[in-house]
C-alpha cells in the first residue's frame, strides 16, 4: 500500500502531465478551437477524478475483510460468509459520478437469505 507521500507525488505527476497537455508549446497545434481545448480539459479532469476516487477504494479495509463477522448482508443484515470458491478478489465495475471505476472485492453469501454480495464499505 503506497504511503500518503507516495500518493501525493503520483498525483502531482499526473496533475503536471494534465497541465503539460494543455500548455506545452508542442500541444498547441492540437488545441486550436475552444471545443478542442474544452475536450482536453474535460478528459484530463476526468482522469484525475478517476485516479483520486480509485485510491481510497483500493485501500478500503472492507475490500478483503479479515473476519466474516465484519460483513453483514445488505438485505437481511445477518452475518455473511466469504465465498471460499472465489480464491481471489473479484473485479467489480461501478459507475460513479466521476465515471466508470473498477475495484476488487471479495464475494460473500448470506446463509439466511442466500443473497450474494460484495461489501463496498461504509
Amino acid at each position: 500500500m503506497p504511503t500518503r507521500a507516495q500518493l501525493r507525488q503520483e498525483f502531482q505527476e499526473r496533475a503536471g502531465a494534465a497541465f503539460d497537455a494543455m500548455f506545452d508549446a508542442e500541444q498547441q497545434e492540437q488545441l486550436i478551437t475552444l471545443t478542442q481545448r474544452e475536450d482536453r480539459v474535460l478528459q484530463k479532469g476526468a482522469e484525475l477524478q478517476a485516479w483520486l476516487l480509485e485510491q481510497p477504494l483500493d485501500a478500503d479495509p472492507l475490500a478483503d475483510p479479515a473476519t466474516a463477522d465484519a460483513v453483514r448482508c445488505p438485505k437481511c443484515r445477518r452475518i455473511g460468509v466469504r465465498d471460499e470458491e472465489e480464491k481471489e478478489a473479484v473485479l467489480r465495475g461501478l459507475t460513479t459520478r466521476a465515471g466508470k471505476q473498477a475495484i476488487q472485492r471479495r464475494k460473500y453469501r448470506c446463509p439466511s437469505c442466500r443473497t450474494v454480495f460484495f461489501p463496498l464499505g461504509r
